[in-house]
């Protein structure tokens, strides 16, 4: 994997497309905005999840379920137009409904090996950290799903495949990504400072504005590495 060939069609595609998709990004910002319960707004760190659970009501619950609707739907949206745009295709809603599919089924695997890991497992930080990995492993499926309409099964195990013979650079492209979401969110941090005294409020939404912008170009640069991956 070259990884400055792939930053390099990354920039130029995020350079042709960033005006496309910025009306998305506005409004999923506005929606996520809206429908995030005002008790997760206000959480303060040294609160537990039972207290946590404990104070939300109905609406919050239900706030939170079109908080993950909206989610997965901006997900699917997004990776499906950088895919479509890379490829020349038309962008199909079928294809994004049959994307919302493989991306039930992928949260249920995970929540279920969630379970059996706490089980098995009496450590948090080790049980969080197969998740993580595990969820890698699963959405490189996600990416096979919109490229090429397969099943779910057959999505899960080519994703399993596409990524065991391409776990060093996958692990290379984790550590960039870290490196790049740590210089993102201190970079906005910084900029929210001056912000935040001009508009006030509404500042969070310019900031989470900016930093899905930027999260969209490292989606970008995920499909490449996928397309990169995938010619081997």
């Amino acid at each position: 994997m070259n990884i400055e060939k792939i930053l390099s069609k990354s920039a130029s595609k995020f350079r042709e497309t960033v005006r496309s998709v910025t009306p998305l990004i506005i409004l999923y910002t506005i929606l996520s905005y809206i429908f995030t319960p005002s008790i997760l707004r206000d959480i303060q760190i040294e609160q537990n999840l039972d207290n946590l659970m404990s104070e939300m009501k109905n609406h919050d619950i239900f706030s939170s379920l079109l908080l993950v609707l909206t989610f997965s739907f901006y997900t699917i949206f997004i990776n499906q137009f950088i895919i479509t745009n890379i490829k020349k295709q038309i962008f199909k809603i079928s294809d994004s409904i049959s994307a919302l599919t493989y991306m039930l089924v992928m949260f249920i695997l995970l929540f279920l090996l969630f379970l059996f890991l706490v089980i098995i497992i009496p450590i948090p930080d080790l049980v969080i950290l197969f998740i993580l990995i595990l969820y890698v492993y699963t959405f490189f499926g996600f990416y096979i799903k919109i490229d090429t309409q397969q099943s779910n099964i057959e999505c899960l195990l080519n994703s399993y495949i596409l990524c065991l013979k391409n776990l060093k650079n996958i692990f290379k492209l984790i550590l960039f990504h870290i490196l790049a979401i740590i210089i993102i969110t201190y970079s906005i941090v910084i900029l929210g400072l001056f912000t935040s005294q001009i508009a006030g409020s509404y500042s969070i939404i310019l900031i989470n504005i900016l930093f899905y912008i930027a999260s969209y170009f490292l989606s970008i640069v995920w499909i490449y590495a996928y397309f990169d991956f995938k010619q081997k």
